[in-house]
């Protein structure tokens, strides 16, 4: 690994694909040429370069991957949280009809708001109805609440628990793949740089030779990936 380069997380310049073409370009330059950069190339670079460009094929497909899972671990718990919002909806629409007295719509939490994509305004709803019915069962019998519902309420908790830890799961790993990926990108076209600086000095005289390693920073700055820029972010909200 090229542990002398000074490179950052953020999403290189150039998309991933301009970034392993340079990579490869530079690689076989300095192979090329490996005795006279040599002296002007840091102890492993070439080795780190080599090592990076084959990893980025390995990297690429991960950060997708992790970006993907995240998505997927949004959407389970979307669709957690819906079900466990209606089943709620509907207990205090019975309460309601029931024509319960204040207290014991209050007891239901009727009257509070409830927040349908809200983790902690669901999973508060589901427990106080839970918590209602076990401390006083014949009131809940009275108002038409039998065990059935209240097994699917603790199943809906269940889920929107389960979705909520897999989503922060996916969360956290995202980024370090992103990172990984940034990185590795970076790394190379730092190496790059240095061969392209080196093919310069040491060809000075040599404009043949020379133009090869001034191809190096001539080329276009590339499109930013946009599926890579907005894997950054994703997972912000929830």
């Amino acid at each position: 690994m090229n542990t002398d380069l000074n490179v950052k997380d953020t999403l290189p310049r150039k998309n991933f694909s301009s970034i392993s073409q340079l990579g490869l370009k530079a690689l076989n330059l300095a192979l090329a040429h490996a005795d006279a950069l040599g002296p002007r190339l840091s102890p492993g670079l070439v080795e780190g370069l080599l090592a990076d460009v084959e990893k980025l094929g390995d990297v690429i497909p991960g950060a997708k991957q992790a970006r993907s899972e995240s998505i997927a671990a949004t959407s389970t718990q979307n669709a957690a949280l819906a079900e466990g919002h209606a089943r709620v909806r509907q207990v205090r629409a019975a309460v309601r009809r029931a024509k319960a007295s204040v207290d014991v719509k209050h007891g239901y939490g009727i009257g509070q708001r409830i927040r349908s994509r809200v983790v902690s305004d669901v999973k508060a709803a589901i427990q106080q109805i839970l918590d209602r019915a076990k401390d006083k069962p014949a009131e809940a019998k009275s108002l038409g609440i039998v065990q059935k519902d209240l097994d699917g309420l603790a199943l809906a908790l269940a889920a929107i628990t389960d979705a909520d830890t897999k989503q922060d799961q996916s969360r956290a790993s995202a980024p370090l793949t992103t990172q990984q990926r940034n990185r590795i990108g970076n790394r190379i076209l730092a190496a790059v740089a240095r061969i392209e600086g080196a093919g310069r000095l040491e060809f000075a005289n040599d404009e043949t030779k020379r133009a090869s390693f001034e191809a190096l920073g001539a080329g276009p700055r590339g499109r930013r990936n946009v599926d890579a820029a907005s894997s950054t972010t994703e997972g912000a909200s929830g």
